[in-house]
C-alpha cells in the first residue's frame, strides 16, 4: 500500500460524516492533555504516556450442581508487558525455545455482603481463592509485547446472595489491585434473570459448541464483529424479550446516555432448549461450552446473536436486555456498561494535534497548512473529512489506509530512530512511511566504503548509506 501523496478525494458524503476508527478516541482523551500546562505535546511525550500495561478481569454465573447454588467463574488476562521475566538457561520444549520466565499470582477475595446497614461495616469471612503459574516466553520482544499475554480462570460454588469481590495480581514488585461492582449470585431459576456471554467468536456457531470468551474485562475488540450469548435461567411464555444497545458517554459524575446503535427482537423459535452451559480453559483460553444436558430443571434457554461492532465507534456502550410484558409494561432485567476498545492504537492518533503533524510525510505543504488552520473543532472536522474521504471501507469504523499510515510512523519510529532524530524523519523511516515494507532488502559492505542498504519495490528501489555506523542511513539513489 503506497500512501506517497494522498490526493484530494470528490466521494460524496452524507451531511453526518462517518467517524473514522481513531477520532472518537482522540476526542474522549486527548482534551485533558492538551490542557497540559503551556506543554506542547510531542510524538516523544506520547510514547512515554502510551498505554499502561493491562490486566483484564471479568465475572462470570454458570450453573451449580444443582438449582440452591451457581458457580462464579473469573476469568483474567495479564499482557506480557506487565509481568516481570527474568532469563533462565534456554530450555527446548519440543519445537519451542524458553528463554525468559515469569510466575504471576492471581488472588480472589470474596465476601458475602449483608442487608443489614448495622453489619455492612464488619464484612464476613473471605473465600479466598489463588492462581499461580509460570509463563515461558521465548524472546525478549515477547516480555514486552501489550499484544502476546496469559489467560486462565478460577472457579467457585456460591450460595446465592451479593458478594464483594476483590482481585490483586502480582509479578514480583508490581502489583495491580481492583474492586468489582457487587455481584449477585441469583437464588432461584426466576424468569427476571439473564446473563450476557461477550464471544470472540464471527463465525456461525451450531450447537454444542466451544466458542472463545472476549476475556477483556468489560471491553470488545474495536473494528470487528463478535458473537453475543445470553443465559435465560428461566422464559415468562406469555413475554417477548428484545435488545437494544446504546453509545454512552461517561464523565467523572455521571453516564450520558447517547444514540441508539443496535436493537433486536428475540425470535422464539431461534431459542435454544435443552442445553447447558459451563466455563473452561481450553487450548490455553477460557471458553464457553455448550453441550446437551437431560435435565431440564438446570438448563434454562440459550440465545445467539451477531452484534455488528465493526460498525460501531471506539466508545462506551451500554447493553440492554428488556423484558416486554403482555400488559404493554417492560422490565430491564440485565444490563451492562462496555468499552469497544482499541487496544493496538498507533501512538499518533492519542493526540488531534500530533496526528496531523504527521501527515505532512503524505500532503503537499498547502494541504498540511489547511489542516492545521483553525481552534481544535475546525482542525479535527478536517481530519475527520481528509480520512473519511479515503476511507477503503466506508461501511466499518476501522479505516485502514489511516491504521496503516499511522502504524507506519510507530515502525519508523521503533526501528529506525538513532541518537540524532526519531525514526519517521530519517530517510528510511520516510521511505517507509510513503511506501511501506519494501519487497526485499539488500545489504552490501563495498570495500573501504559504508555499508550499504537497497530496498527493492515492484516499480522501484532506493539505496541507503551507513553514515555513523549506529544504524543511521542516508538516502544517496533512487532507481
Amino acid at each position: 500500500m503506497k500512501i506517497t501523496s494522498i490526493p484530494s478525494s470528490n466521494r460524496s458524503r452524507t451531511v453526518s460524516q462517518r467517524i473514522t476508527a481513531g477520532i472518537f478516541f482522540i476526542t474522549i482523551l486527548i482534551i485533558p492533555l492538551s490542557d497540559v500546562l503551556a506543554q506542547r505535546i510531542t510524538y516523544e511525550y506520547l510514547r512515554t504516556r502510551d498505554r499502561q500495561p493491562n490486566v483484564f478481569f471479568e465475572h462470570h454465573v454458570v450453573p451449580g450442581a444443582d438449582t440452591t447454588e451457581m458457580n462464579l467463574v473469573t476469568t483474567f488476562r495479564l499482557e506480557n508487558n506487565f509481568l516481570s521475566f527474568r532469563r533462565m538457561r534456554e530450555d527446548q520444549q519440543g519445537d519451542q525455545v524458553r528463554r525468559f520466565y515469569a510466575e504471576p499470582t492471581v488472588r480472589l477475595d470474596i465476601r458475602k455482603r449483608t442487608d443489614n446497614a448495622a453489619d455492612r461495616s464488619e464484612p464476613g469471612p473471605a473465600i479466598t481463592r489463588t492462581w499461580s503459574e509460570t509463563i515461558y516466553a521465548e524472546t525478549y520482544e515477547q516480555t514486552q509485547s501489550a499484544t502476546s499475554f496469559h489467560q486462565n480462570l478460577i472457579s467457585e460454588s456460591l450460595q446465592p446472595g451479593r458478594y464483594r469481590i476483590e482481585s490483586s495480581t502480582r509479578a514480583d514488585s508490581r502489583t495491580r489491585r481492583g474492586m468489582a461492582p457487587s455481584f449477585r449470585i441469583p437464588d432461584s431459576y426466576d424468569s427476571d434473570l439473564a446473563f450476557f456471554y461477550f464471544l470472540d467468536e464471527q463465525s456461525d456457531l451450531q450447537p454444542p459448541f466451544s466458542a472463545p470468551l472476549m476475556n477483556m474485562g468489560r471491553n470488545v475488540y474495536f473494528g470487528r464483529d463478535h458473537k453475543l450469548a445470553v443465559w435465560f435461567p428461566n422464559l415468562q411464555e406469555d413475554a417477548e424479550y428484545s435488545l437494544d444497545i446504546y453509545k454512552v458517554r461517561i464523565s467523572r459524575n455521571d453516564t450520558t446516555v447517547q444514540n441508539n446503535v443496535f436493537e433486536y427482537d428475540f425470535d422464539p423459535d431461534h431459542m435454544l432448549t435443552g442445553y447447558v452451559h459451563d466455563i473452561i480453559m481450553e487450548d490455553e483460553r477460557p471458553r464457553l461450552i455448550l453441550k446437551e444436558f437431560d435435565n431440564e430443571q438446570l438448563t434454562g434457554n440459550f440465545y445467539l446473536l451477531q452484534i455488528p461492532n465493526s460498525t460501531f465507534e471506539n466508545a462506551h456502550y451500554r447493553i440492554r436486555l428488556v423484558k416486554n410484558l403482555p400488559d404493554g409494561n417492560t422490565k430491564t432485567i440485565t444490563k451492562r456498561t462496555y468499552q469497544s476498545l482499541w487496544l493496538d492504537m498507533p501512538v499518533s492518533l492519542l493526540n488531534l494535534d500530533v496526528a496531523i503533524e504527521m501527515m505532512r510525510y503524505i500532503v503537499d505543504d498547502d494541504t498540511h497548512r489547511e489542516l492545521r488552520r483553525g481552534n481544535r473543532q475546525q482542525r479535527e472536522e478536517r481530519f475527520r473529512r481528509f480520512w473519511s474521504e479515503r476511507d477503503p471501507s466506508p461501511e466499518n469504523e476501522y479505516n485502514e489506509l489511516m491504521v496503516e499510515f499511522y502504524r507506519r510512523i510507530d515502525y519508523a519510529y521503533d526501528n529506525f530512530t538513532t541518537p540524532q532524530k526519531p525514526g519517521y524523519e530519517s530517510d528510511q523511516g520516510k521511505i517507509y512511511v510513503r511506501h511501506g515494507e519494501p519487497d526485499s532488502r539488500e545489504r552490501t559492505f563495498p570495500p573501504n566504503q559504508p555499508a550499504r542498504e537497497v530496498w527493492h519495490y515492484s516499480d522501484r528501489s532506493f539505496v541507503f548509506e551507513a553514515t555513523t555506523g549506529f544504524g543511521d542511513y542516508r538516502l544517496i539513489d533512487r532507481r
